[in-house]
């Protein structure tokens, strides 16, 4: 087992290239939210409100998801989750949800791997929880009960869509 070095002992010395490599190490990763808002919205439920008279029972949802990232300049990036519910009864349209949630992202002192992980899998982490929130809320108010969408795996997601290219 090593021991640290007595607070009177001499560092040894390092090439200048060796201390500029430590200190870039030493930088660290910086992540600000700037703002989160909804880019987009579209709810139809076309079948209402006859739909409210029939007992439902689960309906059949095919839910897409897919995420945007675009770069604003000066280290600030928009990330955009977009999601559609596309929900059906007996293959007779029940609801069509489309979200595009949003958030712009200050994101500095990055790899360009760093930022691809940030882009793909934070950002859309960060953004999700909003997404859901307003999915359901829509739902709602359009009278029909909250799907509570399942904690999404990001970094699966993003590892499957580079296996794709």
């Amino acid at each position: 087992m090593t021991q640290p070095p007595s607070p009177g002992a001499s560092k040894s010395s390092a090439p200048d290239s060796e201390t500029n490599k430590s200190d870039q190490d030493a930088v660290q990763i910086a992540i600000s939210i700037a703002r989160i808002y909804i880019k987009d919205l579209s709810f139809e439920s076309p079948k209402a409100p006859q739909v409210f008279q029939q007992q439902q029972n689960n309906p059949e949802m095919k839910v897409e998801i897919k995420v945007t990232p675009r770069n604003l300049g000066e280290n600030f990036y928009e990330v955009a989750l977009n999601i559609l519910l596309d929900a059906k009864v007996k293959n007779e349209s029940f609801f069509v949800l489309e979200i595009e949630q949003a958030g712009v992202f200050e994101i500095k002192n990055t790899t360009p791997e760093q930022l691809q992980q940030i882009l793909l899998v934070f950002c859309p982490q960060s953004l999700f929880p909003y997404a859901r929130a307003n999915i359901d809320q829509v739902l709602t108010m359009g009278s029909l009960p909250p799907v509570m969408l399942a904690p999404v795996n990001f970094e699966t997601m993003k590892a499957a869509n580079q296996n794709v290219h």
